[in-house]
């Protein structure tokens, strides 16, 4: 494709094309499973900018599904909760809700400073904090917010162990 103009309008689309030359390396892939761990992600207050890195993880520059995960969008189909933000008095229930739809076996993680310790919003008139003081979290990943590659690099590791 040396011959190919790289500019203008198509640009994008090329850029979408070259995806794969751009998805960090896979060199510490999870063991193969029989079916890929179902994520629920779910935002409870706070900047969003933790959920906009776990989103990032949809994207095609980084190979999501080729580590054995995919992202669901019900709670009953989902292994891991991943948690985003402090949570807020009004998002207890939901937070609540979602957990006990999720099936046996469940996890609980939670996504960057507000939700591990509630970060710039701590325990207060609207919000209870981070979860650390609410209830047990099998896996914490810091970060204000944590990078795709950060968040990756977490999930694998406790997919592992």
């Amino acid at each position: 494709m040396s011959g190919v103009r790289r500019a203008g309008p198509l640009s994008l689309l090329y850029a979408f094309m070259d995806a794969t030359r751009w998805r960090p390396s896979m060199q510490e892939t999870a063991p193969r499973r029989e079916r890929p761990i179902g994520l629920y992600v779910l935002e409870t207050g706070g900047c969003e900018g933790c959920f906009m890195e776990i989103e990032s993880l949809n994207g095609s520059a980084f190979a999501l599904e080729q580590a054995g995960f995919v992202c669901v969008t019900d709670p009953a189909d989902a292994d891991w909760l991943l948690l985003t933000g402090a949570v807020t008095r009004v998002c207890a229930e939901m937070v609540d809700r979602v957990w006990r739809a999720m099936p046996p076996g469940r996890c609980l993680i939670a996504v960057g400073a507000c939700a591990v310790d509630g970060g710039p919003f701590p325990a207060g008139y609207a919000t209870l904090g981070g979860l650390q003081a609410l209830t047990p979290v099998r896996r914490s990943i810091a970060g204000c917010p944590p990078s795709p590659e950060d968040l990756l690099r977490a999930l694998q590791e406790l997919a592992r162990g």
